[in-house]
């Protein structure tokens, strides 16, 4: 079924893009099935887009993924919903990591997607039509649906930004979103981007609440009628996301739950496709691995604040060294791979024992708002993975003990040779995070693996 498709972006990154989508997310959610996709990864975006009423966003990354596989994942994502709606993380005339085609206004055009437009006209005033003007000129070919201004007001000293972008710009203005409001959100969308800040933090869901107050000085109408007017595309050819006889009837163990919060969900996607079954696992809570599964999976970023809910579970932190002992594939990625450490000092410097897999304890002294990249190649020992190819890095981490004979990667371009991961037996683990589309012979070997050992008992 032909899927609709809206583009969102600002004249800059920030708050006032994060709560224009998140208000247009709960807007039509109410009205529609919507999943977001974000273009690029922004982390505080990516979050507030998790903890909205709409699908588990996805994120299409132009830096790891080419443009024949993009179509392929929108058209896998577009099954079962009626909107998405495409959130640029990068402003919309700006490229994302230097790739060609990844600006708001090409993606656009490439899916045949209504671009709506977000200006931020806090302290700013009239001036800011510019900015508006600027991209209507330069981006003839993309088809601007409308603006939505955030922290300004169509009446009062608002009204001469309202005439200009009627009478100059020639866009219709399809929201509203008042200066308290965007004020408001903009504190507590940094302080739950773990901006540290005085005071107390702010309520759980409290920046959902002021997004579903911001649908309301949306024109849901109206962004449903430009949505409208985008062309259907056909349906991508399938050459990734596609059946693998090797992964039929085989069951894996995927990790969940505080403090491991989903991201890369096209991993899980992708196996999907296969045709594994994935099996939760909730890292708190269980305390053995899910019968009949052949593999474990853990990826995803960590809430520091929840950290201790895994370090209490001994249980479970025996179940996992027994599984990679006797031998089970485990696919261990960026936060999921910190659960493995012996030790892990959070940022804020308090000291977890955790499930002590491998032989190195650490630091972690940042997360990053926007991904790094690197250019690995497997090693020699790797157990599942081959190829050259990116990878993308989430934190900064200290190795304060590390013990590791041989890296899973080797890290190209480096100044000095760089060392990167953990291989044990069928166990890679990797601060890293992997996109298993774009590294599908990773896929693969994970699934060969799982089929080698068969199910645990």
């Amino acid at each position: 079924m032909p899927v609709q498709r809206l583009v969102v972006s600002g004249l800059e990154s920030g708050s006032a893009v994060g709560l224009a989508a998140g208000g247009l997310v709960a807007a039509l959610g109410g009205r529609a099935v919507v999943r977001p996709v974000m273009v690029g990864l922004d982390m505080p975006l990516w979050r507030l887009l998790y903890d909205g009423e709409a699908r588990p966003p996805r994120v299409l990354d132009p830096a790891l993924h080419p443009w024949a596989l993009a179509g392929e994942l929108q058209d896998w994502w577009g099954d079962g919903v009626d909107l998405l709606v495409m959130v640029a993380a990068a402003p919309v005339l700006d490229r994302w990591q230097g790739v060609d085609g990844s600006r708001a206004v090409d993606v656009a055009m490439r899916f045949d997607a209504p671009l709506v437009l977000v200006l931020d006209a806090r302290d700013r005033g009239p001036t800011v039509a510019a900015g508006a003007l600027g991209v209507r000129e330069l981006a003839r070919r993309a088809e601007l649906a409308g603006i939505i201004v955030v922290g300004g007001d169509d009446r009062g000293p608002g009204g001469e930004l309202a005439a200009l972008l009627r009478d100059e710009v020639r866009l219709p203005v399809v929201g509203w979103i008042p200066p308290q409001l965007s004020e408001q959100f903009t504190r507590e969308y940094a302080a739950a981007s773990g901006v540290r800040q005085l005071g107390p933090r702010p309520a759980s869901g409290s920046a959902q609440r002021l997004c579903r107050e911001a649908a309301t000085y949306l024109q849901v109408e109206e962004i449903e009628a430009a949505a409208g007017r985008g062309g259907y595309l056909p349906s991508a050819e399938h050459r990734v996301l596609v059946p693998a006889p090797v992964a039929a009837g085989l069951k894996l163990a995927v990790a969940w739950g505080p403090p491991l919060r989903p991201l890369a969900l096209e991993n899980f996607d992708m196996l999907q496709a296969m045709g594994v079954d994935l099996v939760p696992l909730h890292v708190a809570r269980d305390r053995e691995l899910p019968p009949g599964v052949s593999g474990l999976l853990l990826c995803g970023l960590l809430d520091e604040r929840q950290l201790d809910t895994f370090a209490a579970n001994k249980a479970l932190h025996e179940a996992i060294r027994t599984a990679v002992d006797e031998g089970m594939p485990v696919l261990a990625c960026a936060g999921g791979a910190l659960l493995l450490l012996r030790r892990l000092a959070d940022s804020r410097g308090r000291s977890h024992e955790l499930a002590a897999v491998l032989p190195a304890e650490a630091e972690l002294l940042e997360w990053y708002e926007r991904p790094r990249y690197l250019e690995v190649r497997p090693t020699l020992g790797n157990p599942l993975d081959e190829g050259e190819g990116v990878m993308a890095e989430l934190f900064d981490l200290e190795f304060l003990v590390l013990e590791r004979e041989a890296a899973a990667y080797d890290v190209l371009g480096a100044a000095e040779a760089q060392g990167e991961g953990f291989a044990l037996g069928r166990c890679l683990a990797t601060t890293l995070c992997p996109s298993l589309p774009a590294r599908p012979a990773l896929a693969r070997r994970l699934v060969e693996a799982m089929r080698a050992v068969g199910p645990r008992a």
